[in-house]
């Protein structure tokens, strides 16, 4: 079995059968090219391989684990990702970027000094240029298998989009160096020179032919010790989405409760509820990192790397305490009880929003679907709540 094994995939894009029981396995040390006009499939065949469109037959596998299968079944393993839209914030860092692809520390300013980027390595990736966003783009793909003594899948899709000639020959000697230490590559283009680098041409509609590459040196960056990466919290932190987002939300929500009632005169079930209705407000808004991820189709990249969405749970938990403290405190007391209940209510609900928001996100228009229709069913556990803890 390959590195990376693609088996009858049978795939449809809209109205399109774009593949038809289409397989291709690929060893180690070895490359192989997808080349062929758009809109041909080869950019399907490098998102299903990465498990992120379905399929109606078939399975994608990269190195012996299930990636996904036609049954929905889905797993995750370690692999390079570049695909033509730059999956980047840009509020991410250029270092902290190369760290998080990697997974370790290792020496970042070696790496972009041979790409003509270390005066970068600090800034955010929304001031650089469209080719040096491509670069770090490309990079976050490469690292995996850059770092790995171990053969590693790399999948690459119009790599070379926006590059210059100097980085291309750079990108095609990192390809061969890379197969020269077992790593397996599946690369879409349609530049000659990294087509040339390829030991297989796959050219759609699906002829195959030999290639006759140049054989490279590998010699894999020195890894440092394992990182996680928190990527939400570090982004709601440089941003403060959680406040801009959420917070202004629950605390407009107390604002107009204020106008039209007096909390003092408020008992029982009417109290519970203007206490706890500003952590609802505010949860309803969803997982505040959720728009970050939108740009570039960040979360394409980041759903290969974990099932769950980027997020900043934690925060969003403080926020709710000190929004429901807040609105319990006007009342003129201090209830604890409902502190935590409003806190862990409003957390709870962000998830449950943001994970509907997420799971339309495959979608050509997601958007389009109407999906915060269905969140006003979340005020019936809430006043479920309320009713429990007024009695």
């Amino acid at each position: 079995m390959g590195v990376i094994e693609l088996s009858k995939l049978t795939v449809r894009r809209g109205r399109s059968q774009v593949l038809d029981s289409w397989s291709v396995s690929i060893d180690s040390g070895e490359v192989v090219c997808l080349s062929g006009d758009n809109g041909c499939g080869k950019s399907t065949v490098i998102e299903t391989a990465a498990g992120l469109i379905p399929m109606e037959k078939g399975s994608s596998m990269i190195s012996g684990q299930l990636i996904r299968d036609s049954e929905g079944r889905r797993g995750r393993t370690k692999f390079g990702l570049c695909l033509q839209d730059d999956c980047v914030m840009g509020d991410e860092l250029v270092q902290e970027r190369l760290l998080d692809a990697a997974g370790c520390n290792f020496d970042v300013s070696a790496l972009l000094k041979n790409w003509g980027l270390e005066h970068r390595i600090h800034d955010k990736i929304a001031m650089l240029s469209g080719g040096q966003r491509r670069k770090i783009a490309i990079l976050s793909g490469l690292i995996p298998a850059m770092i790995s003594t171990e053969p590693v899948a790399v999948l690459l899709d119009e790599p070379d989009s926006g590059l210059d000639d100097d980085s291309v020959d750079k990108l095609v000697q990192i390809i061969r160096d890379l197969a020269a230490g077992g790593h397996a590559i599946l690369v879409a283009s349609h530049n000659s020179k990294v087509i040339s680098s390829a030991d297989r041409i796959v050219e759609f509609p699906f002829s195959e032919r030999k290639g006759e590459p140049t054989t490279g040196t590998f010699n894999p960056i020195e890894k440092g010790t394992d990182r996680k990466s928190f990527i939400g919290h570090r982004m709601n932190l440089r941003t403060l989405s959680g406040v801009a987002n959420n917070a202004i939300a629950g605390l407009l929500t107390l604002g107009a409760m204020l106008a039209l009632l007096n909390p003092e005169q408020l008992e029982n079930r009417l109290l519970t509820a203007f206490i706890l209705a500003p952590a609802l407000t505010a949860g309803l808004c969803g997982n505040p990192i959720h728009r970050l991820t939108l740009e570039n189709r960040a979360h394409s990249w980041w759903n290969t790397k974990s099932m769950i969405p980027p997020n900043s749970i934690f925060h969003s938990f403080i926020i709710y305490s000190g929004i429901t403290a807040l609105a319990s405190i006007i009342t003129g007391e201090l209830y604890l009880q409902l502190i935590i209940v409003g806190a862990v209510l409003g957390t709870i609900t962000e998830a449950i929003v943001g994970l509907l928001s997420h799971a339309t996100l495959r979608l050509s228009r997601p958007n389009a679907v109407m999906i915060r229709l269905l969140t006003p069913i979340l005020l019936l556990p809430w006043a479920l709540v309320v009713d429990t803890l007024s009695t």
